[in-house]
């Protein structure tokens, strides 16, 4: 066998190997807004974790599960400002439908923002574990009820957003959730069922999920990957013995 040829079929064989072991990964998101927001709530200065927005949820059965990323619609108050909240995981009253924060902090993070050029403008926060020290090692526990709020915010005024509007008793249900994960309640203020105006009933566009497990790429995709580098060499190798 010819050292060029040698060469080709080692080389189809690394990148088929590299192929099949390579990871394929996607966030997993445990909860998240499912509706499109059209209003905001003040995230209040008080450094107080009763003066908060949040929400109550109670995690699937087959916990630990970890908190990798948060992401938060908010909107701004003035235009290319800074600022910093605080985001914390609290243990739940209970685990019915007025649950909100006890409490009991599991977990509590200082995040900072910038705002856009523009004042009043809708922005998105996407925080990493990096941006949630204490958040991202705490682990939550199977079949418990937490609460996920956000409080305390200073320098530039910033508001979390929501979808009002919804009917009393339908908030839960405008929640995605996945991995067993149930809505409990949406409070302000530690308030229970949370009401900006007569028949108005916010949900808060705040999501959290964790890192997927890398799962192998398809052995289809690893062999027609390597056909195609076996098809680029063979042309390699005609035009080189074509000249």
């Amino acid at each position: 066998m010819s050292s060029a040829r040698r060469f080709c079929l080692t080389l189809v064989t690394v990148v088929s190997g590299l192929l099949a072991s390579t990871a394929w990964a996607t966030a997993i998101t445990y909860v998240a807004p499912g509706t499109t927001p059209n209003g905001s709530s003040s995230i209040l200065t008080t450094d107080a974790y009763t003066a908060n927005l949040g929400y109550a949820f109670q995690t699937g059965s087959a916990g630990p599960y970890d908190i990798d990323w948060i992401t938060l619609e908010l909107t701004s108050g003035a235009a290319s400002a800074s600022g910093t909240f605080k985001i914390a995981i609290h243990a739940a009253t209970d685990s019915t439908t007025s649950a909100v924060a006890s409490a009991t902090a599991h977990a509590t993070d200082t995040v900072n923002f910038t705002t856009p050029n523009t004042g009043n403008t809708p922005f998105t926060l996407n925080l990493t574990a990096a941006d949630l020290p204490n958040i991202s090692n705490y682990q939550l526990l199977a079949n418990t009820a937490y609460a996920l709020i956000v409080y305390n915010a200073a320098g530039s005024g910033i508001a979390l957003r929501r979808t009002q509007g919804l009917a009393d008793g339908t908030t839960n249900a405008s929640y995605t959730v996945t991995n067993g994960f149930t809505m409990l309640d949406t409070f302000r203020n530690n308030t229970a069922n949370y009401s900006n105006s007569s028949g108005s009933h916010p949900n808060f566009h705040i999501s959290f999920g964790a890192n997927a497990v890398a799962a192998p790429v398809p052995p289809t995709v690893a062999l027609l990957s390597t056909l195609l580098i076996g098809g680029l060499i063979r042309r390699r190798r005609q035009g080189a013995t074509s000249k």
